[in-house]
């Protein structure tokens, strides 16, 4: 098998190709943090392998060798493990002799699991044991299972938060947690993007407010950017008619007044207007567990720092958290001494690091250059729509320089914050609130589309497709000729358009990278060679693949229903922050590893780099399956529409 892929000499994307040969034998791909086999592995394997680096050592030059280490114990390891290290000349510009590196996350959603497997696996984040802190000493006397650690930056490396923090999973606490204190460690090497998850909080001072709760259930609107969600009174009713259907004839029927409490206000909040159903037991099981650590909820600002790591078992299962407590978390933790609310201080709107830029949404015709006005409101847009033949903008201005747009996207985000600060509640006619503008922005129909906090490239599990075209040619025309906002719900922006590349390649901005969209169970890249620019799509949130399970037997999600066994690592790697390199890596749904390296892009001419990258990943084919990664001897294709994704292998040869 490995003589039919043997490079020539001079052919170094062979050489990544034998060299991932080899390590998909071993079931693990190279990364600066040794990954390999567990102590009972099967050593016929390691044989087996390390004959085929010994058969492969026979024709590779001599500048590229294999390794076998034996490792100490990592964060979330175990001692004993057989590692494999990789060395390259340096001139090929291999990982282990870049200068500058970034890693990014994004769309974590509240995933603890799947964060701390995110950190085991990254060349940037890791963590560090704090053991002498006197605050820590009784937690840890009473947690024996627990460890306390405190993430940390890895030396001369960059750290991308892409947004969307909290909602999907017990753990938007620690998580935030985590993220508001490495940005404080590390100021200017750590950047925190805002996503719609996270600024949708600043309704919940508002609308669970006394005032709010005394309003007229008929007063209460339905949300107006979805058509089809329930009303609270109708959310309401059907919550009444469920108690008393379970109570029977025990004498315990609720009125409509009982059940419209605050509990029932967030969770109809949560349900129906932000998109997740199941974040309020989330929480609960949070402050379980948080209470069983820390012996209280919340705690010292002080031990905010630590996190926590380890498992508890059943042990917090006992602890009684009344739905009250639940509802005073979610307004403590966007209270000044809370966490999510510190996440929104430190945050941006968009960051710019070299020649690569980064939104949670997208950047589009529509978004480019556009800031919007601060009197932006939070509901369907009353002002003229954008899309007449004038080049004036409604409701916001125009930024024709790419770096001084990003300053300004995140001044508005500044001032809007510290407007929330002011007056986190309704004023007395309930016509304004602070924070108002930030609502707006990660709300699609309230900007007319032009949310770079909410649009998003990637559909049907790929970054782009002919039906997403075609649907948003669709809604372009009717919110022209109907003046609909609502249109803009759900559609993808064009990766194709050569007007916001070229804007950004004017300005030195070679890739784009976002999150927010899910993409399948890997990033959905495209090429620089479409329109100049390259553009990364990631969040693995929908990635479970439900074509695996066997006999209608489901198959071990280890991430859950949603995400599956999928995860995503996805880095820039260089020379410098104008001449570097995307590198993905990370596990399929189907439980393959990856690893695959990009094109690089410069800015300008660097005659020393020797580009290692596969050209063909980010590309589509003529039957419209792309290339989503490399797993030799294949790739790993897919193609899809909507929320249908679909998946198979090519031969690498075949292309």
């Amino acid at each position: 098998m490995i003589s039919k892929y043997l490079p020539s000499r001079d052919d170094t994307y062979g050489l990544v190709t034998i060299q991932t040969l080899i390590i998909e034998s071993l079931g693990k791909v190279p990364r600066a943090r040794d990954k390999g086999f567990e102590d009972q592995q099967d050593t016929s394997m390691l044989s087996a392998c390390l004959y085929a680096a010994a058969a492969v050592s026979i024709f590779v030059p001599t500048t590229f060798c294999c390794a076998f280490v034996v490792s100490g114990a990592n964060v979330g390891g175990s001692r004993g493990k057989i590692t494999m290290s990789t060395k390259r000349d340096p001139s090929l510009d291999s990982p282990s002799s870049d200068r500058f590196r970034i890693g990014y996350l994004s769309d974590i959603e509240g995933h603890w699991d799947y964060f701390l497997e995110c950190v085991q696996r990254s060349n940037v984040l890791d963590w560090e044991d704090v053991d002498d802190c006197a605050l820590l000493s009784t937690a840890n006397d009473r947690n024996k299972g627990i460890t306390f650690k405190r993430l940390i930056l890895r030396p001369d490396t960059h750290f991308v938060y892409g947004g969307d923090t909290v909602d999907k999973g017990p753990g938007d606490i620690r998580l935030v947690r985590a993220l508001v204190s490495l940005k404080k460690r590390y100021p200017d090497r750590v950047h925190l993007l805002v996503g719609n998850r996270d600024l949708n909080k600043l309704r919940l001072l508002s609308e669970l407010s006394e005032s709010d709760m005394k309003r007229d259930l008929d007063c209460i609107p339905k949300p107006f950017w979805d058509r089809d969600a329930k009303s609270l009174k109708e959310y309401l009713l059907e919550v009444q008619l469920n108690t008393n259907g379970a109570a029977g004839d025990s004498g315990t029927a609720k009125s409509l007044d009982e059940c419209n409490n605050r509990a029932e206000r967030l969770r109809y909040m949560l349900k129906h207007t932000m998109g997740c159903p199941e974040t309020f037991e989330f929480r609960r099981e949070e402050i379980q567990i948080l209470t069983k650590i820390f012996d209280e909820y919340p705690h010292s600002c002080e031990m905010h720092d630590f996190t926590p790591i380890g498992d508890l078992g059943d042990e917090s299962n006992h602890i009684i958290i009344a739905d009250e407590d639940v509802v005073e978390s979610f307004l403590y933790e966007m209270s000044q001494e809370g966490s999510l609310y510190q996440y929104l201080k430190l945050s941006q709107i968009a960051a710019i690091l070299g020649n690569t830029i980064f939104v949670h949404g997208a950047i589009d015709s529509l978004t480019m250059k556009f800031v919007p006005s601060l009197d932006t409101k939070f509901e369907i847009p009353l002002s003229q729509h954008p899309f007449s033949a004038s080049n004036t903008p409604t409701g916001g201005i125009y930024v024709e320089s790419v770096h001084e747009w990003v300053e300004s996207l995140n001044e508005f985000l500044k001032i809007g914050l510290a407007d929330f600060d002011e007056r986190p509640e309704w004023n007395e006619d309930r016509s304004s609130r602070g924070g108002e503008s930030l609502l707006a922005i990660q709300n699609r129909p309230a900007m007319w589309g032009r949310s770079v906090v909410c649009n998003s490239y990637a559909d049907g599990g790929v970054i782009a497709t002919t039906d997403a075209e075609q649907e948003r040619k669709q809604a372009l025309r009717s919110a022209q000729e109907q003046l609909d906002p609502l249109v803009f719900e759900g559609i993808a922006s064009d990766v194709m358009d050569p007007a916001p590349a070229h804007w950004l390649l004017n300005h030195g901005i070679q890739r784009i990278v976002v999150g927010h969209k899910p993409t399948g169970d890997c990033p959905a890249v495209l090429s620089s060679k479409y329109v100049g620019v390259e553009i990364v799509a990631v969040d693995t949130s929908y990635a479970n693949r439900k074509d695996l399970n066997c006999g209608g037997t489901s198959v071990m999600k280890k991430f859950g229903d949603s995400r599956g066994n999928a995860i995503a690592i996805v880095e820039i790697t260089g020379i410098c922050s104008s001449c570097n390199r995307l590198e993905t890596s990370g596990v399929l749904a189907c439980g393959a590893e990856y690893y695959n390296i990009f094109p690089c892009l410069s800015i300008s001419d660097h005659t020393d780099v020797n580009d290692i990258g596969d050209p063909y990943l980010g590309t589509r084919l003529s039957d419209g399956w792309w290339i989503k990664a490399a797993v030799p001897p294949n790739y790993h294709l897919c193609r899809g529409s909507g929320r249908f994704v679909e998946y198979k292998l090519l031969p690498i040869l075949n292309i």
